[in-house]
Order: C-alpha cells, then sequence, then structure tokens
C-alpha cells in the first residue's frame, strides 16, 4: 500500500482527489469502504474530535485496522478538526496516517506556531499534518466574519511550518448550503499559484460535481463529505426503525441503512473523479 503522502504527492501531480468521509462507527466505516472498493479507489476515513472523545482513540484505530482486512482497497485515517495539540499528538502515536491541527480560530502567529509543533511531532513519526487558514462556514460561523484565506497568510504558515496539506476557506460550509454555494475560485486560483501545498476541500457534502472538479484542477487533492454520510445514516436508519417496529434489531435493520449509505459514498466518488 501507498503510503498517504505518495498519494497526496501523486494525485497532485496528476489532478485527482481522494474522497474523504466522516465516520461515526464500526457501521457507517463499513459502508463508506464498501462504496469505495466498489469503485476500486482509496478512501481516506475521517473521526471527528467529538467522535473521538467519545469512543476513544484506540477504537477508532482498532475499527480502521478490521476494515483494512475485511476490504481490498488502500485504507487511511485521517483526525479531523482537532483544536487539540495533544490530542494530535496521541493520534500520532496510535496509527493516524494523518492529523489535521486547526489553528483556525486563532491568531497567525499563534496558529503558525501550534501547528508547526504539531507537525515536528508527526513528521518524526511519519505521520502527516493538514492545518486551516480562513474559515469553513457552518455551525456558529459570524456571517460577518472574514472567512476566505489570506495568500500571504498562506505563504508564510507554509513556510514556517512545513506542513504537508492545507485546508483554506473560499466559501466553502460545513452541513447543508442555503442557496447556492459562493465558492471564491479566484482566491483558490490565488492561493495554488503562491504555494505548491496540496489543498484541501472542507464542506463538500452539496456542491456540483463541476465545481469540485473545477476544485482539483486548482490543486485540491482531498475532498472532504460528512453531513452527507451521518444525515443519510440518520434518516435512513430513523425509517428502518419505524418500520420495523418492536422487531428492530441492529443486525437485521441496519442492512436497510448501510446500502443507502454506500449508494451516497459512491455519488460523491462518481462526482469527484469525473
Amino acid at each position: 500500500m501507498q503510503s498517504l503522502k505518495q498519494v497526496f504527492e501523486s494525485y497532485y501531480a496528476q489532478g485527482k482527489a481522494i474522497p474523504s468521509f466522516n465516520f461515526n462507527d464500526i457501521w457507517d466505516l463499513q459502508a463508506i469502504c464498501k462504496g469505495m472498493q466498489e469503485q476500486n479507489e482509496p478512501v481516506l476515513v475521517m473521526t471527528y474530535t467529538v467522535m473521538v472523545k467519545a469512543v476513544g482513540l484506540e477504537t477508532c484505530v482498532a475499527m480502521v485496522e478490521a476494515a483494512r482486512k475485511q476490504f481490498d482497497i488502500p485504507i487511511y485515517l485521517h483526525l479531523d478538526h482537532c483544536p487539540e495539540i495533544d490530542l494530535c499528538k496521541a493520534a500520532v502515536d496510535l496509527g493516524y496516517d494523518s492529523v489535521m491541527y486547526d489553528g483556525s480560530e486563532l491568531d497567525l502567529d499563534s496558529n503558525i506556531k501550534n501547528t508547526k509543533e504539531v507537525v515536528d511531532y508527526a513528521h518524526a513519526k511519519g505521520v502527516l499534518v493538514e492545518a486551516e487558514l480562513g474559515r469553513i462556514k457552518g455551525r456558529d460561523f459570524d456571517e460577518n466574519a472574514d472567512y476566505l484565506a489570506q495568500v500571504s497568510d498562506v505563504k508564510a504558515l507554509v513556510a514556517a511550518t512545513g506542513v504537508d496539506i492545507l485546508a483554506v476557506g473560499i466559501g466553502t460550509a460545513h452541513g447543508f448550503y442555503e442557496g447556492e454555494p459562493q465558492i471564491s475560485f479566484q482566491r483558490l486560483d490565488e492561493i495554488r499559484n503562491a504555494v505548491k501545498t496540496p489543498l484541501v476541500l472542507h464542506g463538500g457534502t452539496g456542491i456540483e460535481a463541476s465545481d469540485l472538479r473545477k476544485s482539483v484542477a486548482m490543486g485540491v487533492v482531498k475532498i472532504n463529505v460528512g453531513t452527507a454520510i451521518h444525515t443519510t445514516y440518520m434518516q435512513e436508519l430513523r425509517a428502518a426503525i419505524e418500520a420495523d417496529g418492536q422487531g428492530a434489531y441492529p443486525p437485521i435493520t441496519m442492512q436497510k441503512v448501510l446500502p443507502q449509505i454506500t449508494k451516497e459514498v459512491k455519488k460523491y466518488a462518481q462526482m469527484i473523479a469525473e
């Protein structure tokens, strides 16, 4: 299996992106991996910090190790949106392939300082680091705030930290979009021309395939999809439990749910690869 670093370098050169999906338990992890195996493509599966704190890093790693034995595709594990240095380091120690230190709510100097600490620790153990500049819109977001990543900040952070991949605020959002997404491809192009660091697009749910592909052509190598997965999961599970009534039993009821998650995974994988 190629290292994740090799995947990012290869995809950056080829103008490709790896689909990256958030999972919350063994059920949706299996559905995600099944979908990507049917696409015959590698996948990066991600754990939210809140999920990690609920079940533990060790459990997350164990689930992915089991999935790697079950499926015949490369499966990489990533810690998503973690604002805690110590938690990033713990994930590195336990076998994550990459971690995201999210210092986007800090001033630039603090973001650089903390990101550099995580990068130095992770690189010593062969683990990649994602950083963030600008803001990803969504829950608890101040619509009056400046969300676009500044090119000068990007150049400064990349030069000072040696971060492997970088998420940049260009107008995408977590959750569902109200109206058409207002993505600043001009800013993305400016960033792509300013640094040679592979970029990350957060908030992939609800973005048109043409815009996903346009972002990939501008240096994006990782596209995150979370809302589409957990929303499908919860909606389908609720419907299945209501249909099964008192006879609902997880191993049986989940067989009605998982194919719908797999279908959603394949949809986004195909959109990204078009």
